[in-house]
């Protein structure tokens, strides 16, 4: 079956050289680019290489963007243009940039808008939902209240601001942003933020001193996924009999629900390992599990199972062929392994030196924690538009 076609349009990031998309933006669309046949549309400049490393980077299959000035500008004028000098855009929107989304605007089922300065672009005749992503308010930019003015431009925008989200069918948001968008007056049946329908998965606990740990190894997924069972097993034919070997007393949890008999059988026959139906996000803390295991080898969603994992605080322990393949910039928040030797020889490691445990801890929680609202977004996203979809 085809992928649903989504359209998203955005904007560059503000005042930001090194960094053409928000974070956001980029955690929203490496996520739903695993289940959508997605094409991105970039307001502002930005030049032709950056566009197509972004394509690569995000897996998205068409982007659009960085057209010069032509005959056919229009200049934005009021609140929107004091939005647009706030982000450092100049005030016009660009011809050819909206003529190129019109065109092909037929050929999309949704349309995803994540900035103020991105709705002018909106095109006409989507058949299915246009959805806005609230990641920021405009009329809290700083540059929105600055010098004298400053209080009658904030009222100006924020009426710009409620009139956009107003005609979107769907208004998404993250906990930070949810009361302000809230303030613009959206009735609230419009708004779904993240924590309105947080996924299963969603890490419910923080794990932060190795001394509150003890020499367990655990892994937490769905075992009747296929793709998981599969990772499981790389581990176990390929590490776990080697590091149980050089760590005494070691033992390995599974954690995951609708194991099939042969993976139960293949489990029970080791007398270290132990399978725990109850996938609980308490029960990994109720063990004391010290190193998370995600060799990531199969699984199609790498980036949620990452950021869940890296949320929750337990060094996690990968492989480099499954982290190359996730669209996220993990940095040192995870151990990489380059083989099932080199794995072996950072499990042990993770499991005795407790100073490297609390550094892989502390990266990962703020990595986790930062990019955990957005991922629970594109979850939440996913759902409708598989919805309207079906």
């Amino acid at each position: 079956m085809s992928q649903h076609k989504l359209l998203y349009i955005t904007s560059v990031c503000p005042h930001r050289e090194d960094q053409v998309l928000r974070a956001p933006t980029q955690a929203l669309l490496s996520a739903l680019s695993r289940d959508f046949d997605i094409s991105l549309a970039v307001v502002g400049p930005v030049s032709q290489t950056t566009l197509n490393e972004l394509r690569v980077k995000l897996g998205i299959t068409r982007v659009t963007g960085g057209f010069e000035r032509g005959l056919e500008e229009r200049a934005v004028g009021g609140a929107l243009k004091s939005v647009y000098e706030s982000s450092g855009l100049e005030p016009y929107v660009n011809g050819r940039l909206k003529a190129a989304i019109q065109r092909r605007a037929a050929d999309f089922e949704s349309v995803v808008i994540d900035s103020l300065e991105a709705t002018p672009y909106t095109p006409l005749g989507i058949p299915g939902k246009t959805i806005y992503f609230a990641q920021e308010i405009a009329s809290d930019a700083d540059g929105i209240g600055r010098g004298f003015l400053g209080g009658r431009r904030i009222k100006r925008v924020k009426e710009l601001e409620f009139d956009a989200l107003s005609r979107c069918d769907r208004v998404f948001s993250v906990p930070s942003t949810a009361t302000q968008v809230l303030a613009l007056g959206l009735p609230l049946g419009k708004l779904l933020d993240e924590t309105t329908q947080p996924s299963a998965a969603r890490p419910t606990i923080s794990v932060a001193e190795f001394s509150a740990t003890r020499m367990r190894i655990g892994y937490v997924g769905y075992l009747g996924n296929e793709q998981n069972v599969a990772s499981v097993t790389w581990f176990l034919d390929n590490v776990w009999n080697a590091i149980r070997d050089s760590v005494p007393g070691l033992e390995f949890h599974v954690i995951g629900q609708d194991a099939s008999d042969a993976l139960v059988q293949k489990l029970t026959d080791y007398g270290d390992i132990f399978l725990h139906r109850d996938n609980r996000d308490t029960k990994l803390a109720e063990l004391g599990l010290r190193v998370m295991i995600e060799p990531l080898l199969h699984e199609t969603h790498r980036e949620a199972k990452l950021v869940n994992a890296l949320a929750r605080g337990i060094p996690v322990a990968t492989t480099r062929e499954g982290l190359s393949r996730a669209r996220l910039e993990a940095g040192d928040a995870v151990s990489v392994a380059d083989s099932s030797p080199h794995m072996v020889l950072n499990l042990r490691r993770l499991l005795s030196e407790a100073t490297l445990w609390q550094a892989l801890n502390e990266r990962s929680q703020r990595i986790g924690s930062s990019l955990l609202p957005y991922h629970e977004v594109s979850h939440s996203m996913r759902r409708l538009l598989k919805h309207i979809e079906s």
